[in-house]
Order: C-alpha cells, then sequence, then structure tokens
C-alpha cells in the first residue's frame, strides 16, 4: 500500500536536484522515472483499478480536476523543474482528494 511517505522519500532526493538544477542528470531522471510511476500506481490503488482508462475517468471515485490534461503535461516535461512541480501538486491533491473519499465512505456505512 502506498503512503504518503513513499512519496517524500523520492522528493527529498528530487528537491536537491531540483534546486541544483540537475533534474537533466541520469540518476534524477531515474527518480523523477520513479516519482511518476508512483503517481500511477497510487492513483490505480486509490481508485481501485488495474489499468488507467482516460474514457473511464468520469466512473472513478477520485480523479482530480483536468488529470488527463495534466498527466499529458507531466509526460511531456517529466525531466523539467515544472514537470516536477506539477507531479508534487498532483500528488498533493490525490491524498487530500483520497482522504475525503474515504471519510465520506465511512460515513456512508
Amino acid at each position: 500500500m502506498i503512503t504518503k511517505e513513499d512519496f517524500i522519500r523520492i522528493e527529498v532526493h528530487l528537491d536537491e536536484y531540483a534546486k541544483a538544477k540537475q533534474l537533466n542528470s541520469k540518476e534524477a531522471k531515474k527518480l523523477l522515472d520513479d516519482y511518476f510511476d508512483l503517481i500511477e500506481q497510487y492513483f490505480k490503488q486509490i481508485n481501485d483499478i488495474d489499468v488507467i482508462k482516460f474514457n473511464e475517468l468520469e466512473n472513478y471515485p477520485v480523479v482530480p480536476m483536468n488529470f488527463e490534461e495534466r498527466y499529458d503535461y507531466m509526460i511531456a516535461r517529466k525531466y523539467h523543474f515544472m514537470g516536477y512541480s506539477q507531479m508534487k501538486t498532483l500528488k498533493t491533491e490525490l491524498i487530500k482528494m483520497n482522504a475525503a473519499y474515504q471519510i465520506m465512505q465511512k460515513h456512508k456505512f
């Protein structure tokens, strides 16, 4: 099960590369790939799916606004500061939205 701490472990290192303007380095690219993969896996986990189907986003319980456009933006700029920044923002939104969704589910029962 993916937790916020899993993201933080990678962010600590990526933030250092970002400060040094080295997100395009071989080491940072590996971490960015891992971070992006973690976001994808977390999205699948919280929505209880195996594959992200963009034509079915409206059926998933936890989907941030403009998810598909933001996903495409992150892929196109994965190794740039703005892509990394968008990943961090999306990760935060997913965690908060999932927490709210989980609370609503508990109150339904």
